[in-house]
């Protein structure tokens, strides 16, 4: 009796760590799960702000296109004028 008593304590012994390093492995995926789940949230946030930021660069470019045709017609504006102003200058000037 006492060779299957210890054979039977070391088949619990070895049932008792198949169990643990299974529940070491469970806590393991949950982890696993647990991070996963909070670095998809995450991504997902920073793809939000990506998308913000992609939709205020084309509106910010958008606008920028158009303060460049503005000031080239203020400056043709410009070149109008002195044009105007030198032939003035021209004209009153004692040759």
């Amino acid at each position: 009796m006492d060779e299957q008593e210890r054979l039977r304590a070391g088949q619990d012994r070895d049932l008792s760590d198949v169990a643990e390093k299974l529940r070491v492995q469970t806590d393991l995926m949950k982890a696993l799960a647990t991070t996963q789940s909070q670095h998809t949230a995450t991504l997902a946030q920073h793809t939000a702000t990506l998308d913000r930021h992609t939709a205020m660069h084309k509106e910010h470019a958008r606008s920028l296109g158009l303060l460049t045709l503005e000031v080239h017609g203020l400056k043709d504006g410009m070149q109008q004028i002195i044009g105007m102003l030198d032939t003035l200058i021209e004209r009153d000037s004692p040759n």
